[in-house]
């Protein structure tokens, strides 16, 4: 089986990390694979809305297979195969995994179904809404051996949630469970294991029923106006608005409430 799994059921693309024996870890056919998944949500039209989840029961991810992808990044191993030879060609890969080479306007909804360490707590960053299940785990383990979470961590951490709280995970190195990533901020809510990916879904749903120029407008305002100067921010949101109001979709929403039916979003 593929190490990362791509479904789209409808206006939403499931994305699956799929080494559950593996942890969850990325390998090269992992960082290759997730990279273009990535890409493939950004280009195609009918997406409005993507879910990160993995295989099994126990990990979400646990960060990169270091084992086999940094003998390749140090030229001690020469690739092997197709899928390695597109990691070493790719030096951006680590920053396009993780959404930092280029603005992922589309949401983003993370189902965490274990434990998220390492990278695998680096990937939750990047994504909008975050359901976790009640035994996930969150943590930074790279200080205790000597590391830094440098794929986003440093930087979107103290962003996302209070400092206090970032800078303790960051420094101690040790993880927390989902109540307590709860209570700091990190996630959006925790469930049941079993009702994880159906609570997904159900996000998931609410989120691609809406137009998706505003979805794009309203994530992008959030993330570039996020360190701007208040009058740069805001003319950013006007911006914004601005050019979702001249779109058939802004149109058809109140025509529809009118109707008393449901709209019918395009996208344009």
């Amino acid at each position: 089986m593929p190490a990362v799994l791509y479904e789209k059921r409808g206006h939403v693309a499931w994305i699956t990390l799929n080494r559950p024996a593996a942890k969850n870890t990325l390998n090269a056919e992992a960082f290759v694979l997730l990279r273009d998944a990535w890409q493939a949500v950004r280009d195609d039209g009918e997406v409005r809305v993507a879910v990160l989840t993995a295989s099994g029961a126990a990990d979400f991810c646990c960060g990169g297979d270091l084992g086999e992808v940094i003998p390749l990044w140090t030229g001690v191993r020469q690739p092997a195969s197709d899928i390695e030879r597109q990691l070493v060609a790719d030096p951006q890969i680590v920053d396009r995994v993780m959404l930092k080479d280029r603005p992922l306007y589309k949401p983003v909804i993370a189902a965490i179904n274990g434990r998220a360490l390492g990278g695998g707590f680096e990937i939750t960053l990047a994504t909008d809404v975050r359901i976790a299940a009640d035994h996930a785990q969150f943590g930074v383990p790279e200080p205790r051996v000597g590391l830094v979470p440098g794929a986003g961590t440093m930087v979107r951490l103290a962003r996302q949630i209070p400092y206090a709280h970032a800078m303790k995970l960051l420094l101690t190195g040790q993880p927390v469970g989902a109540a307590e990533a709860l209570a700091m901020g990190l996630i959006s809510e925790v469930c049941s294991a079993s009702e994880l990916l159906s609570r997904a879904e159900q996000v998931a749903a609410l989120i691609a029923a809406n137009a998706p120029l505003a979805l794009q407008s309203i994530k992008r305002t959030a993330h570039e106006s996020h360190v701007m100067p208040w009058p740069d921010a805001f003319r950013l949101e006007m911006e914004q608005s601005a050019a979702v109001m001249m779109s058939r979709d802004a149109r058809e929403g109140p025509r529809a409430f009118k109707e008393k039916r449901e709209p019918r979003f395009s996208g344009e």
